[in-house]
């Protein structure tokens, strides 16, 4: 019997060391249980598809071209010029986020209410493009929940543009450097 307690008692030791090296941290039911972080994905495409036919946004697009119209009928040749560049640069960050894999942070975060109810309904700890691959690669391990939907609903798209942005998600994205390039020369 002795032998049985003294390999009791070594047991109990490693352990008691194993516990004062690791800092403490008991393993718990809960750690062994604990679920992989969720992280809500989306195809940011769709969502910039969604935000350029948005009321706000084609009332500012309207506004922009109207103030254009007026300063070159008025001769303001300078503040055409600025109004004309805006434009153009709304064209091109719209281009490059609808036909490619551009960020929509903006658009987010002039949603971030409604980015904050989607989290919650979809509980998850953040959203991500799915086309974000250095931020999902530092969460590898991490379960992906599609928030697409959620946050398309957002945007009340009618059924035809509703339509659409099913099509997008089912086309593959040009690459950003590509499509960097063909707005460039006007391609895109």
């Amino acid at each position: 019997m002795k032998p049985l307690t003294t390999l009791v008692w070594s047991f109990v030791a490693v352990l008691a060391t194993s516990f004062a090296m690791s800092g403490g941290h008991q393993l718990n039911a809960a750690d062994a249980t604990a679920l992989p972080e969720r992280i809500g994905v989306y195809d940011s495409r769709v969502i910039a598809y969604a935000h350029f036919w948005s009321d706000g946004h084609q009332r500012k697009l309207n506004e922009l071209s109207k103030a254009a119209k007026e300063a070159r009928a008025g001769g303001q040749g300078e503040r055409f010029k600025e109004l004309e560049a805006v434009l153009k640069k709304e064209q091109e960050t719209s281009h490059l986020q609808v036909f490619s894999t551009a960020p929509v942070d903006e658009v987010l975060a002039g949603m971030k209410d409604r980015v904050s109810m989607v989290q919650k309904e979809a509980d998850v700890a953040m959203l991500v493009s799915k086309w974000n691959e250095p931020v999902l690669k530092k969460h590898r391990g991490a379960k992906h929940v599609d928030v697409t939907d959620l946050l398309l609903r957002e945007f009340k798209l009618d059924e035809t543009k509703m339509k659409v942005a099913q099509d997008i998600m089912k086309q593959k994205p040009l690459p950003l450097e590509k499509a960097r390039k063909m707005t460039r020369e006007g391609k895109l």
